[in-house]
């Protein structure tokens, strides 16, 4: 049995632990919402990825002026190519998205959304960004701006750690 006196009290870590949770509840909730249309967590956010959505983290780091690779997505979403291969190949096959080859290496394959896909992104938008809205409802947009700084902050420690 732990007692209360062998961990003390840290704010460090109940910052780290609160953004875990909310990370933890704000992935149930993507799940619901994705799932009505068929697609999991993983395939959705491939989709807004190929979809270049300028919000993600990602596309913030890094420029992109070609369609994206799945070694990318692997990175981007922390998880192995063997994974993103997997959900792509489900994504090819709803039609949703497709390969190309890359003009100056054809050996490379990279992806992008088929009209389908694009459809399906678009119609998704407005739910999302009302959803969205009632997740952040009660902070000014000062607040989600030093949110956001904060959280970006954090993450570019985190990132500076592996190095």
């Amino acid at each position: 049995m732990i007692h209360s006196s062998m961990i003390k009290k840290n704010l460090d870590t109940s910052i780290l632990l609160s953004i875990y949770e909310t990370s933890v509840l704000l992935l149930k909730q993507n799940i619901a919402f994705v799932s009505k249309r068929g697609l999991t967590n993983q395939q959705w956010v491939i989709l807004i990825h190929l979809a270049k959505d300028p919000n993600l983290p990602y596309f913030i780091r890094e420029t992109h002026h070609k369609p994206i690779m799945a070694n990318e997505l692997a990175d981007s979403l922390g998880v192995t190519r063997a994974n993103v291969t997997n959900l792509i190949k489900t994504l090819l096959q709803k039609k949703l998205v497709l390969q190309i080859e890359d003009k100056e290496d054809r050996r490379k394959k990279r992806l992008k959304l088929t009209k389908k896909g694009e459809k399906l992104v678009q119609e998704i938008q407005p739910e999302r960004i009302s959803s969205n809205a009632s997740m952040l409802k009660g902070l000014s947009k000062k607040e989600k701006q030093e949110f956001l700084s904060y959280l970006q902050r954090c993450s570019n420690n985190i990132m500076d750690m592996k190095s």
